[in-house]
């Protein structure tokens, strides 16, 4: 029996000992003025006698009887150490990180049931506006770059990390979490679980519940209320939502047709799982964008209609209303973008693919400091998003926010960022360099682009910046289709 076990057991043996103490005390003050022998047909000696006899024989009982329904899983075991937290001053968030959970089971095929489960805490942990989570990505770096936990605190100024274990047994999760203080390595909570399977959104909730309160204290109810998040009462409809997740994650073709065929299986099981229909949008998305599948009217028509039917289900589902917020950013109505992209921050606001697309429609409908307030937090989150090689998409969209503020000196320090420059940063930061009078042809991402951008469709792939002005969009044009001819016939 570990340390935790007898403080529990000491805690129940006090408080028995202590409400026996009280009944006795207050038997012998009320007895004398109520004729109980005429109720209970027993004097109040007698009474007293059995209670002194009585209740220290119970002790052992309730001790055992407490023990044996902790075990069962019917009373949870609570390691919860009181946190010594430092008032939060100013704006200042906690920022967490949820490190992947290890599989118990050595079972690489159930490993996507565990790194699922992490997943959706992550994403639950994202809607509590009063702290900041790690992105999905950057939290599963820790296990793919195996980051030594130091390391990994300084790379991302962590302050707490959240760890744990899972072993599925038949129909039986037990599942063992904590919460550490990074600074001094201190664990300041934990707890562990044994219950069946369909039990794991309760779990999820709690976990979210007792970290949340042990960082923060007292928490306005709306943010924790909107962190739960059960996306269906099926069982076997939830275990293929995370496969297909895993194998959308893998960002190759032959897993991306996967994907769609276990996301149909989750669709098949429970019709009404909201998230089955937004993930099978992001997977045909995925299909689009990487061109696992022709581009066709119906493919975009198809994904749409995935997407409606989410919100139709779940008008709270962020992942939907995410995704519209870019297939309308992608038509240049920015109008909606910007209603649904504002839906997707609200109910999540620390997400950076939210932070990341909302920030792109403010920028464009000229709110820029709010824009590319939120095009930062969500490299600082997410430096290299899912599918990503390298930070560039981040530095891109931070860039165009730069550009259409006139911050000639960040465009300039993030265009040697880039690893592999695209065609909007490249002619962007032309013309803010052309601006500012600042000559471009000593730069060497100038010349790439040179050689790179010739053979471009510059009105088709102007347009895709996305620009809310047509002026802009037609100078810019004009100014690729100058530098080109005039640089390819010198």
């Amino acid at each position: 029996m570990n340390n935790v076990h007898i403080k529990n057991l000491w805690k129940v043996a006090t408080a028995y000992l202590v409400g026996s103490f009280a009944l006795i005390q207050f038997a012998n003050i009320a007895f004398p003025y109520f004729e109980v022998e005429q109720y209970l047909g027993l004097s109040s000696d007698k009474i007293m006698k059995a209670l002194f006899i009585g209740l220290p024989v119970g002790l052992p009982l309730v001790l055992t009887g407490f023990y044996f329904l902790r075990r069962s899983g019917i009373i949870e075991e609570n390691t919860s150490i009181e946190p010594k937290l430092q008032i939060n001053s100013g704006s200042y968030k906690q920022k967490i990180a949820v490190i992947p959970f290890t599989n118990l089971n050595k079972d690489e095929d159930g490993a996507f049931l565990v790194d699922g489960i992490v997943e959706d805490l992550i994403t639950e942990f994202s809607m509590i506006k009063e702290i900041e989570i790690l992105s999905r990505q950057s939290c599963f770096d820790f296990r793919e770059k195996n980051y030594d936990m130091d390391e990994f605190k300084q790379d991302f100024n962590l302050d707490y990390v959240v760890s744990g274990s899972i072993r599925v047994v038949q129909d039986r999760l037990r599942i063992s979490v904590e919460l550490s203080e990074l600074n001094e390595g201190n664990v300041i909570w934990g707890n562990k679980y044994d219950r069946v399977k369909e039990d794991i959104f309760d779990i999820q909730d709690e976990i979210v519940r007792k970290i949340t309160i042990s960082l923060l204290g007292e928490i306005e109810l709306s943010s924790l209320e909107r962190a739960k998040r059960k996306p269906t009462e099926n069982m076997n409809s939830y275990e293929f939502l995370l496969k297909g997740k895993e194998l959308h994650h893998k960002f190759t073709k032959e897993d991306n047709e996967e994907s769609l065929r276990i996301l149909d299986s989750s669709i098949e099981a429970d019709k009404n799982n909201s998230q089955a229909y937004a993930w099978k949008a992001c997977a045909l998305g995925q299909a689009y964008g990487r061109g696992y599948k022709e581009n066709t009217d119906e493919l975009v028509t198809e994904i749409i209609d995935n997407i409606n039917k989410a919100v139709e289900l779940n008008t709270n589902d962020f992942e939907a209303h995410r995704m519209l917020a870019e297939v309308h950013l992608s038509m240049h109505d920015f109008e909606k973008a910007l209603d649904h992209g504002s839906k997707a921050f609200q109910l999540n606001p620390n997400d950076p693919r939210v932070s990341s697309v909302y920030g792109e429609i403010l920028i464009r409908v000229e709110r820029l400091d709010e824009g590319i307030s939120l095009l930062e937090k969500a490299y600082e989150l997410d430096p290299i998003p899912q599918g990503q090689s390298t930070s560039d998409r981040r530095i891109c969209a931070l860039l165009t926010g730069y550009y259409l503020s006139n911050n000639l000196q960040r465009c300039e320090e993030l265009i040697n960022e880039i690893v592999e420059i695209d065609f909007k940063s490249w002619l962007l930061s032309i013309d803010i360099f052309n601006h500012n009078n600042k000559d471009v042809e000593d730069q060497t991402w100038f010349t790439k682009g040179i050689a790179k951008f010739n053979d471009l469709d510059l009105i088709l792939e102007v347009d895709r910046f996305h620009l809310n002005n047509k002026d802009l969009s037609e100078n810019l044009v004009n100014k690729a289709q100058s530098i080109l001819i005039n640089y390819i016939f010198i």
